[in-house]
């Protein structure tokens, strides 16, 4: 179980390791990402987020309703007759989950804008042939996740029991910065991932789907 502190408007979700994310009900989007780095020093891995429902900014402008749960922070909103929440938690492997519903919208999409500006980008489904990321590309994702379960693992940790093979996560790519010794391997279950980079940086985007879930693994490389 994750602790939860609010302040304001901005909702802080941390580990037991003392990595954290903030989120925020003005869109329902992420604002930081800290993580402690092999040398324990906090790395601010975010620049910005969005979550866009159907592709349009309606959503995006309104402040969303609230509820911090067992597993995490849930947002809530209506518009226009259609209704979308996002669920955002952390588990104590350093999981970061996003995980979303819409009623009578057919796509949900979120999209993190990192700050790490250079990095190795690969897709991990077979077909695909990931380049360094300077120019805009999608990629299906079509191969399921094959992950060793280990304790803190999503499915093991009660306070985030999600299975990846049972909700249909597939290891969608791994993201590696020389500079910082960091990995991010991201899992999802939409079946679209849209990259582009970015000055300082690079954002990926996950959509596809009025429903879904998307995982970042975050790692120190020894």
């Amino acid at each position: 179980m994750p602790s939860i502190k609010r302040e304001d408007s901005v909702w802080t979700v941390r580990n037991n390791k003392g990595n954290e994310f903030k989120v925020t009900d003005k869109g329902a989007r992420a604002v930081s990402m800290r993580f402690r780095d092999k040398d324990f020093k906090n790395q601010f891995l975010l620049k910005e987020s969005k979550l866009l429902v159907d592709g349009g900014e309606n959503f995006a402008e309104d402040a969303w309703q609230v509820e911090e749960l067992f597993e995490g922070v849930k947002f809530t909103a209506e518009h226009g007759g259609k209704s979308a929440s996002v669920l955002y938690s952390i588990s104590n492997d350093n999981e970061i989950s996003i995980k979303y519903e819409g009623s009578g919208v057919e796509d949900i999409s979120a999209e993190l804008i990192f700050a790490l500006p250079d990095v190795d980008f690969r897709a991990c489904q077979k077909g695909a042939d990931w380049e360094k990321i300077s120019a805009e590309k999608n990629y299906p994702v079509t191969e399921p996740a094959e992950v060793m379960m280990e304790i803190g693992m999503f499915g093991y940790d009660p306070g985030c029991p999600i299975d990846y093979l049972e909700a249909g996560l597939k290891n969608a790519a791994n993201i590696f910065s020389a500079e910082k010794s960091i990995d991010i391997i991201v899992y999802a279950t939409q079946d679209k991932i849209h990259v582009r980079a970015v000055e300082g940086g690079f954002a990926i985007k996950t959509s596809g789907a009025a429903s879904g879930q998307t995982v970042y693994m975050l790692k120190n490389r020894k």
